[in-house]
């Protein structure tokens, strides 16, 4: 599918992160200016509607704030997914772009103290607690911004319950995925923590009809996720997340979207019930 007429992309403008996730698919890489993210907000503008900056994870950035300021006023909607770490942190800091976001999606793997530092879900020890997550939800709902809460599944946390967690949070959709390989260089080697199709499916099962969240449970395995996504590095390259393969800079003098996104597929199916559906 290559058009120009799409409704969101994924920015992953920053690679840094302030966690060590075993099964992180970023990769180090450069990020650009400013300026130059200024120039490919222009480009973006009438093919996408909607921005979903991540990472790495954004906060982190000293960019993420005026990014979101910069797309907010060039009209886009905005959106962020988060660790969540910083925004409980250094809740100040942020508060000043939560009229800007329609969406934000805290990622959860794990309630478990011992799970999350398996992951690597910690930042210089620190293990973000459940009365802490669910403070952040509760405080982004105050705000009248839709809560996504985003989980991997891995062998790590494939049997555990978040049933409790997600009635006490009630976000507006909660996403299940299955942890994927992906096929370009791995940062860490984490073949231990895959799970099949079939644990997978038992986990949304489980979670879809345990209580009364399910109807806002959308499941993605591994096919599901390929090729589903727009997705931006923080070169401002398209990625094809099945081959690797990656765009020229929209950054670059010349470059449009059109002739960038010639060089990725997305399936149209796919994107279609993730975006439009």
């Amino acid at each position: 599918m290559q058009t120009t007429h799409c409704l969101t992309v994924n920015w992953h403008f920053t690679a840094a992160c302030n966690f060590k996730c075993r099964y992180c698919f970023m990769h180090n890489s450069l990020s650009l200016t400013r300026k130059d993210y200024m120039v490919v907000l222009k480009k973006l503008t009438g093919s996408f509607q909607r921005i979903n900056f991540v990472g790495g994870e954004p906060t982190v950035s000293p960019l993420l704030i005026p990014l979101v300021r910069d797309a907010y006023h060039a009209g886009f909607d905005c959106s962020i997914v988060t660790n969540g770490f910083n925004l409980i942190h250094h809740t100040q800091q942020f508060e000043a772009i939560y009229p800007l976001l329609s969406c934000i999606g805290i990622s959860v793997d794990s309630l478990n103290k011992e799970t999350n530092a398996a992951i690597g879900r910690c930042c210089k020890g620190h293990v973000i607690t459940r009365t802490e997550y669910e403070q952040l939800c509760a405080a982004i709902k105050s705000h009248g911004i839709r809560l996504k809460i985003n989980t991997v599944v891995s062998k790590l946390n494939v049997h555990e319950d978040f049933t409790h967690f997600y009635e006490a949070v009630q976000p507006d959709r909660i996403k299940l995925f299955q942890v994927l390989k992906p096929n370009t260089q791995l940062k860490n080697d984490y073949g231990d923590l895959l799970i099949t199709k079939a644990d997978f499916n038992s986990f949304v099962l489980r979670h879809k009809t345990a209580g009364s969240f399910g109807e806002n449970i959308v499941a993605e395995d591994n096919a599901a996720m390929t090729n589903a996504y727009y997705i931006l590095d923080s070169e401002c390259r398209f990625i094809d997340n099945k081959t690797g393969k990656k765009s020229p800079s929209l950054a670059n003098d010349g470059m449009t979207v059109e002739k960038a996104l010639s060089y990725i597929e997305v399936d149209a199916a796919k994107y279609q019930a993730r975006y439009i559906a």
